[in-house]
């Protein structure tokens, strides 16, 4: 019995030996290598972007999707020195620059001819000051402060005495942005995002200088037509210091992607999905050792689009050609040759669908921070989306709203012939002549409403607009959705246009002269729209006089707790319109193309083609060209409206309209069982 005590005891004290050696070497031996290794090593919780929704076409086209891509985030060591850290920055400012490759982090100034220099972008001087004097402003610096004297407190505040020039501003730049972020230890920054694989390779064939640097794979935009829609679809890009503090309570991050412009913007809260979680293991320098996922992101949702994508690039095509094509070939003014920005819109007729809106000039989305220094600046504007926010004279365009206020309020009727005298004589201090008369001295004689559309008959209107008063013709005008917005998603870009009136007038400090109600009787006065109202307006009179709300999305997909959105045709106002006012309307744009300023362009059309010219002299020199047009005319389906700025007359906007209905109906759109693709419901 003792000899197994004493045995228990020995065997107990070996045991405690062992454990108090191991421990010795643990804490005395290997102690200062644990510690080393412990102090190398953290563990942080990072956020796993959720992809975005896509967007699709009308007939299930991809347009816009996700693909990987690598973010390059910075941290700051626990250890690393102010020094350490500006170097750390520096080599990567140089790395990305020597590919090409953009920053995040913008500043306003330049390294110029042996100087610093502010360098702000603005379309014009006004803008670009008053840019200079916001960021300023907006950065604790004096409002008249230099370039100089910027650049010499940002490298007093950040520690960059031994940086000069681009260096300086490099690094200055990506503190700066820095600070704007919230960046801290917690808070990663992001440096760059989609980045080439090369600058990644870069990085991490120098990954001992790169202590801080992770590079993060991440989803981003995939264009499947970069540079189509671009106005439509708008872009994404870092959340600003502003838009966190909003949006702050809602799960995103200081480094969190989010829509800009167009419907990425307005569809935000429905593309942006549910951000993850990952663990990752950390080196006190900042750099990744391991991750694992704890919660997995959740995908945005998919939006399907009344977009037609081939329409859509038809239009796009065709606008850029004509464009060109009259800047290039135009002798002068009159032929187009100070032609360089237009827009069109395409809408169905029976639920204001949109199957085409182009703008020229347009972008590519891809490009953007590359090119944005030009796109600001580009006295053309290619970052304004002129189907919506420009506004124009319609010209003759308006004279079916005015023959419809007419016919219905009794103003004339369908037979009664107006003669065209050349001069119109009824004001003795205001004798304003028919177009053909002041070209060549001739006149139309007697016409009919139809003819007088045909022919578009400036002396007919005249008298017609002055029969009819400005109140009718204003209130027509408002019933055809002029002076108000077409309740299109972009709403935020949208204007709304003006309509002459009295009221209007005034509120622009002039006084209405009885006279005016002649202009404005032939689409010129203070008549203002955008070639989306000319386009629904035109639907309008196609469909017999229902004004549908224009929409671009046709259904938002369904998630686990939510249900498939789905838009419905909205009737906005239904213009009333007897028969004989809708057969008198409609036969003279059928006649302006069969026998009017529009045949030529027509031609060998698969459809019956219903339009109107128009012509809004802007300046003695310049004006634009203004183009409406529906098909099938004897069963309307698409409604067009176009405008090409400067380019000399409405007639020069034909080839777009053609265009636009030569791709719509070979397609076979026109007939379901030959159609390409199936239409999602």
């Amino acid at each position: 019995m003792d000899k197994r005590f004493t045995a228990a005891k020995v065997i107990m004290f070996i045991c405690a030996a062992l454990i108090l050696c191991g421990l010795v070497k643990v804490q005395l031996v290997d102690g200062e290598g644990y510690r080393e290794r412990s102090d190398r090593r953290t563990t942080k919780s990072v956020t796993l972007q959720a992809p975005r929704g896509e967007f699709y076409d009308r007939y299930g086209r991809a347009i816009v999707t996700n693909r990987s891509g690598y973010s390059i985030q910075l941290q700051r060591g626990r250890d690393m020195s102010d020094g350490e850290f500006n170097r750390m920055i520096y080599n990567l400012c140089v790395i990305f620059d020597s590919f090409g490759q953009p920053r995040n982090a913008e500043i306003p100034i330049s390294w110029e001819n042996d100087g610093f220099v502010f360098s702000a972008d603005g379309a014009n001087e006004i803008e670009r000051l008053t840019a200079e004097e916001k960021w300023k402003t907006d950065h604790g610096f004096e409002a008249d402060a230099s370039a100089e004297e910027v650049a010499e407190a940002l490298s007093e505040k950040y520690g960059l005495e031994d940086y000069s020039g681009e260096g300086l501003l490099s690094v200055a730049s990506v503190r700066l942005d820095m600070e704007d972020r919230g960046f801290s230890s917690t808070v990663p920054y992001a440096f760059g995002t989609d980045v080439s694989i090369d600058v990644v390779t870069a990085i991490k064939e120098r990954s001992a200088v790169f202590s801080g640097v992770s590079v993060i794979v991440q989803p981003v935009r995939d264009y499947s037509e970069p540079g189509i829609a671009t106005h439509i679809l708008g872009r994404v890009g870092n959340i600003s210091r502003e838009e966190y503090e909003e949006k702050r309570g809602q799960g995103y991050t200081i480094n969190s992607m989010i829509g800009k412009q167009g419907l990425e913007q307005y569809l935000e809260s429905y593309l942006r999905g549910q951000d993850g979680l990952a663990a990752v293991d950390q080196t006190a320098g900042g750099g990744s050792i391991d991750s694992s996922v704890e919660t997995p992101a959740v995908n945005g949702r998919n939006v399907t689009l009344t977009i037609d994508l081939e329409l859509q690039k038809a239009c796009e095509d065709a606008l850029r050609e004509t464009i060109t094509s009259l800047s290039d070939e135009a002798e002068d003014d009159s032929g187009g040759a100070s032609c360089d920005s237009g827009a069109v819109v395409v809408l169905d007729v029976n639920n204001g669908d949109v199957l085409a809106m182009a703008s020229y000039p347009t972008y590519n989305v891809e490009n953007f921070n590359r090119s944005y220094s030009y796109l600001v600046e580009n006295p053309a504007r290619p970052l304004i989306n002129r189907a919506i926010m420009g506004t124009y004279t319609p010209g003759s365009t308006f004279k079916p709203c005015v023959a419809v206020a007419a016919l219905q309020t009794g103003a004339i009727t369908v037979d009664e012939e107006i003669e065209d005298t050349g001069k119109y004589t009824y004001y003795k201090d205001y004798q304003p002549g028919c177009w053909l008369y002041n070209q060549s001295g001739d006149t139309h004689g007697y016409e009919t409403v139809s003819e007088a559309i045909r022919d578009s008959c400036n002396v007919f209107f005249y008298e017609t607009g002055r029969r009819l008063g400005i109140e009718n013709l204003a209130d027509y005008a408002h019933r055809f959705g002029f002076g108000s917005k077409t309740g299109i998603e972009l709403e935020s870009e949208e204007s709304a246009g003006s309509v002459s009136s009295p009221e209007n007038r005034e509120k622009r400090g002039g006084t209405w002269m009885p006279g005016d109600v002649l202009q404005a009787a032939i689409g010129q006065c203070d008549t203002l729209v955008t070639p989306l109202q000319l386009a629904s307006y035109t639907a309008a009179i196609a469909n017999g006089g229902t004004l549908y709300r224009t929409h671009l999305v046709k259904s938002i997909q369904g998630s686990d707790t939510e249900d498939e959105i789905v838009t419905k045709p909205q009737a906005l106002s239904t213009i009333e319109m007897d028969p004989e006012t809708y057969a008198a309307v409609t036969e003279g744009m059928r006649m302006v193309v069969t026998g009017g300023t529009a045949r030529a362009a027509f031609e060998g059309c698969k459809v019956p083609v219903a339009a109107k010219t128009g012509s809004a002299q802007i300046s003695e020199t310049l004006t634009n060209g203004v183009y409406i047009a529906y098909a099938p005319y004897d069963d309307p389906q698409i409604a067009i409206a176009c405008v090409l700025e400067k380019s000399g007359g409405g007639s020069h906007a034909a080839p777009v309209v053609r265009a636009a209905i030569d791709q719509y109906f070979d397609n076979g759109q026109e007939d379901e069982a030959n159609a390409p693709n199936t239409l999602i419901p």
